[in-house]
């Protein structure tokens, strides 16, 4: 038994727009969120202001960037934000304080090293994930909901319970302020 399949025809003009239009309706939407922040506040469009929204979009960017993939393979990261967290404390901590070895010994790191040290946290917590999720066959949605709890009270533990007062806005952090 054959089967014939029927040529399909181009879509016609209001068709194809229309759907284009539905294809592209975030990034409109976004267009005109832009076009309404620029005629409501002068200053919107300022290479300063797209400098200052570039440099508080970065993280969220590279973290969308990895969950992108997590969510292709089918499974869900519910401890990223707490990884950050515990990241941004690691990295309070050494600025502040170094590590103590004892005998009135301290090392003081530079920027490089802490945001290595950094890093390096970051990608074990994430390999425990991994190695919980593929290795022990726990649920993705399991295992990174414990570890969302481990990491927050990892966090909690180096800080106390309180933020970091000092940390100024110098320019060798990378900070204008």
């Amino acid at each position: 038994m054959s089967t014939t399949s029927t040529p399909t025809r181009p879509m016609s003009g209001s068709s194809g727009t229309l759907l284009l239009f539905l294809k592209a309706r975030t990034f409109i939407a976004l267009i005109v969120v832009i076009a309404f922040f620029a005629v409501a506040a002068p200053n919107f469009l300022t290479t300063a202001n797209m400098v200052i929204m570039a440099k508080h979009v970065a993280l969220n960017a590279f973290l969308a960037i990895g969950m992108t993939f997590v969510i292709i393979t089918g499974g869900i990261d519910l401890s990223v934000g707490s990884i950050v967290g515990l990241c941004g404390m690691v990295a309070g901590w050494l600025v502040l304080y170094g590590v103590d070895l004892g005998f009135a010994w301290t090392i003081q790191f530079n920027t490089l090293e802490i945001s290595l040290i950094t890093i390096l946290v970051g990608i074990f917590v994430g390999m425990v994930n991994g190695l919980l999720i593929t290795r022990l066959n726990v649920a993705p949605f399991i295992a990174t909901l414990g570890t969302l709890y481990i990491a927050r009270g990892a966090a909690l533990l180096f800080s106390g319970g309180a933020t970091f007062p000092n940390l100024n806005g110098n320019a060798e952090w990378g900070s204008d302020g």
